[in-house]
């Protein structure tokens, strides 16, 4: 019984040594604070204001999860759902849903049934430090300035 003991502790700290340096990697993962989000919501309504746009702004997490959110003065009312839905489909694909759109429109129609997909333009990747940490969506423009307005808010930080 003893010797099982002692194997099975030998076990523990050989998983242990294995593991640190995911759980250090882990410790030290870049996230998207609060700050930077609103700092997205400003030059996303700094690029729809140049372009005589208003819109709906969100910023997610890499989880999708909301952090911000702007609804500017005289944006549709259904753009709401849609700004959000777009941030959360380009985090959770780590991919600008305009090219989505793309494929959609393309060969690849079965691609807006992904879980998730919205396919259209809008909604953009924000990365920190090369990693992906979340998303911008904007919705409540014509679609090419979406996509200029999620570009802009993503350069943001």
């Amino acid at each position: 019984m003893t010797s099982g003991f002692r194997a099975g502790r030998f076990a523990l700290l050989g998983a242990l040594c294995l593991f640190t340096p995911f759980l250090s990697q882990a410790a030290t993962q870049t996230i998207l604070a609060q700050s930077d989000a609103a700092k997205l919501i400003s030059a996303g309504e700094q690029k729809a204001a140049a372009l005589h746009d208003a819109v709906c702004i969100a910023v997610v997490d890499q989880s999708g999860t909301l952090l911000s959110f702007v609804r500017m003065d005289n944006a549709p009312l259904g753009c709401v759902d849609s700004a959000i839905l777009k941030a959360r489909a380009a985090a959770l694909y780590r991919t600008p849903t305009i090219k989505y759109m793309q494929r959609a429109n393309g060969n690849e129609p079965a691609i807006a049934t992904l879980p998730g997909m919205v396919p259209l333009g809008g909604g953009t990747p924000v990365k920190l430090d090369g990693a992906a940490v979340g998303a911008v969506g904007v919705s409540g423009a014509a679609n090419p300035d979406e996509v200029a307005i999620s570009e802009a808010a993503a350069l943001g930080l």
